[in-house]
């Protein structure tokens, strides 16, 4: 985790000698609300951190290329029933993660963002009524769908909602009954929405 955020700082160190060369950097802080399609719990039930930087350079009206570099917690959660004894289950993914997207300027108000992304899985764990293991069937890259929009709040800050999803399962065994496949493969899926605010650095 320290590795994340050492990352992040080098880029916001960077920033300035980007914006020389018509880049500009966003700060983006948010919530993931997240489930985990395959592991039969449902709902987006778990909270998780979204924070990163965000690099993005205009090509041609209205479009604009960006990056982020990106510390996501995901995974799931078990809703407990407070007039029932049932077992607990919370499940643990933490990532580092790089989309790449493509932006569109529908107007001065409202941007929409989409592309694929990378992830390393930096740590991970489940909490099985207690019993705290690590996922050892979890893989260790994610490749992931992301689609969004942004809504601008003032010149410097907007509020940013997404939506991401696994290309390809994050782990493989055990497959369960009734889990989702992806061109006929089944396995596990990340799913989550993302909630946030984007700040601007300047351009």
């Amino acid at each position: 985790m320290q590795k994340t955020f050492i990352v992040i700082f080098i880029m916001l160190l960077s920033s300035s000698s980007l914006f020389a060369q018509g880049y500009k950097a966003d700060l983006l802080l948010g919530a993931n609300f997240s489930q985990v399609d395959g592991d039969q719990l449902g709902g987006y039930n778990k909270l998780g951190l979204n924070i990163g930087i965000a690099i993005s350079r205009p090509l041609t009206k209205p479009w604009e290329a960006s990056f982020e570099i990106l510390y996501t917690q995901k995974g799931s959660k078990k809703v407990i029933d407070p007039d029932n004894i049932t077992p607990t289950l919370k499940i643990d993914y933490h990532y580092v993660e790089v989309p790449l997207l493509a932006r569109y300027k529908l107007n001065k108000k409202i941007r929409f963002f989409g592309g694929p992304s990378i992830g390393v899985n930096v740590f991970n764990q489940r909490d099985d009524n207690g019993i705290v293991l690590k996922e050892k069937q979890l893989l260790k890259y994610e490749v992931a769908l992301h689609l969004g929009g942004s809504y601008h709040l003032t010149d410097k800050l907007s509020a940013d909602l997404r939506h991401s999803y696994s290309l390809l399962s994050i782990r493989d065994f055990p497959i369960v009954v009734n889990s989702p496949t992806w061109f006929g493969r089944a396995g596990w899926y990340n799913r989550l929405f993302t909630v946030g605010l984007r700040y601007n650095l300047g351009e």
